[in-house]
């Protein structure tokens, strides 16, 4: 949980954590509605973008231990396809 300050002019900042979880960039539209108890405000975006952004995903995903060369990469990757059987060709 944030705590933010009300500003003089009632504003005020969304945390940077929570804007790149919800994909709001500077210039986006929330909504403030009134929670239905008239305890708290509830905000939320105008309409959710398609995409949320690639910085989202760096915040999330996380690796411990040692880097991961790409050749290894690339042999998991090759070992995950499925083998396709090898056929041989028609002559017509």
């Amino acid at each position: 949980m944030s705590i933010m300050t009300l500003s003089a002019k009632r504003q005020v900042v969304l945390p940077s954590a929570l804007c790149r979880q919800l994909a709001l960039a500077p210039g986006a539209q929330v909504e403030v509605h009134l929670s239905p108890d008239g305890a708290s405000i509830l905000i939320a975006p105008v309409r959710k973008p398609a995409k949320k952004p690639a910085s989202v995903l760096f915040d999330r995903a996380i690796h411990r231990g040692a880097p991961v060369p790409i050749d290894a990469l690339d042999a998991a990757r090759v070992a995950m396809q499925p083998a396709e059987a090898e056929r041989p060709l028609d002559s017509a």
